[in-house]
């Protein structure tokens, strides 16, 4: 049974699904002829966020190969995985045809890619399992393990069926199917299932687009866009634009990139493809204080880089770090190869500390002690009290409560980032703070 209370098996689901492929592979190849503009959106966001040729990519429910086969012809080095055996062979054939070479093509299921290491990858696509995942859980299983064999830095491209899609589907091809079938589109719309069993065998799961955003910054990942692959003329390719060419054809290609991170049509996508990264900077801060504590330095994190830690989904540009007086010097000297700017005294409007700042392979380190606010003509020290462990990539790291860095956003003055951080907060621990029941410097 799924979270809203379906029974959905899902080794049922993933056999009617390899079944449901290998009955027409070549209807899946020729999806791209069918829907070039979402095969055009595509390939430019690949363009776009994919690392340089000859990086290794894990081609993660790729089908019969259309975007393998685009990939090994530019250089890149992939790996094509697949639930569906027809498919696989459909790929062979193809690739063999188009003359390139594979790393591997192997078959299995995405919510298990145990037959990779770990930051095996420098780019990972996801572009077809999560369709067919019913339940929550095996669709973060299936993130999780593309972001696991990932390697920091390295973009993923997850794709999802909109929400409204099959609606979509509907008005333009089967407009009497809701009422000869009623209740199933009222079902989607409510829970996203379409269970095998009701439609020839294919079974979906029909995402909202902050959903799909969400899921990719639950995993740990930083979303870098969010697109609607069929841009603006979702569910209208078939009045002619598919037959166009030319210059004509490079003008919608063209508009329908530009609109394809367009907040106000994503409702209405047909499918969404969430381009997200594994942030370097979680590996370094975990690095970072597990030597800390092994040379006795206690250091918390704090700012943007605690509000990420806390699941804010907010991308993290520097790491920033508090600690004692005597920590930060020796702090220094334990990185010192990595300085940018030394540890000392720092003065400017409105703030003073001990500060220093340091380059790993570029991403910055910034840490600060004894922080200080100035008031008229006069200084008052700004301490967080409050404190909470997090785990990350296995090393607990020190932060402050959500609630008191949210009011430290607000002392700031910058109420967007605190309006972030209040939707998450606590309210119990925030009214503590705001009572004075918990002491803190902050306000």
């Amino acid at each position: 049974m799924n979270e809203r209370g379906v029974v959905v098996d899902p080794q049922e689901v993933q056999t009617a699904i390899a079944r449901y492929y290998d009955a027409d592979t070549q209807h899946e190849w020729e999806r791209a002829t069918r829907h070039p503009t979402e095969f055009a959106v595509t390939r430019r966001a690949l363009a776009q966020h994919l690392p340089p040729a000859p990086a290794r990519v894990l081609d993660c429910g790729g089908g019969p190969g259309r975007y393998a086969i685009e990939l090994a012809q530019q250089g890149y080095q992939v790996t094509l995985f697949d639930l569906s055996p027809g498919n696989l062979a459909l790929a062979r054939s193809n690739v063999a045809e188009a003359g390139v070479t594979l790393t591997a093509i192997e078959q299995g299921t995405a919510t298990d890619l145990s037959r990779f290491a770990d930051d095996s990858f420098d780019a990972v696509l996801l572009m077809g399992p999560l369709y067919h995942l019913l339940t929550e859980a095996e669709r973060r299983q299936a993130i999780a393990e593309a972001r696991r064999v990932l390697k920091p830095g390295g973009p993923l491209f997850a794709a999802f069926i909109a929400r409204y899609a099959a609606h979509s589907d509907a008005a333009t091809k089967f407009r009497l199917e809701p009422v000869e079938r009623p209740g199933l589109y009222e079902r989607i719309e409510e829970t996203g299932l379409l269970p095998p069993g009701e439609n020839e065998g294919f079974a979906a799961y029909f995402a909202r687009a902050e959903e799909a955003a969400g899921l990719c910054w639950d995993a740990g990942l930083e979303v870098r866009a969010l697109l609607n692959v069929e841009g603006i003329v979702a569910g209208k390719e078939h009045y002619g634009l598919n037959q166009l060419t030319g210059a004509a054809w490079a003008w919608w290609e063209e508009l329908n990139w530009r609109l394809a991170a367009e907040p106000s049509l994503l409702a209405a996508a047909q499918h969404y493809l969430v381009v997200s990264v594994k942030p370097r900077w979680r590996r370094l801060l975990a690095d970072i204080v597990r030597q800390c504590r092994a040379a006795g330095i206690r250091v918390r994190a704090v700012g943007g880089t605690a509000l990420a830690l806390h699941g804010l989904p907010i991308p993290v540009k520097d790491i920033d770090l508090d600690l004692d007086t005597a920590g930060i010097y020796r702090f220094g000297e334990l990185f010192a190869d990595h300085t940018v700017q030394p540890v000392g005294r720092s003065e400017n409007v409105p703030y003073r500390s001990h500060f220093g700042r340091f380059d790993f392979d570029g991403l910055i380190v910034e840490v600060m002690s004894d922080l200080e606010w100035r008031e008229g003509d006069s200084w008052r020290p700004i301490v967080n009290v409050t404190e909470m462990d997090i785990e990350l990539e296995g090393v607990p790291v020190t932060v402050p409560w959500l609630e008191e860095e949210m009011l430290a956003y607000v002392r700031r003055g910058k109420l967007e980032r605190a309006a972030q951080a209040l939707r998450c907060c606590d309210q119990a621990r925030l009214l503590a703070l705001l009572r004075g029941d918990v002491k803190t410097g902050v306000v």
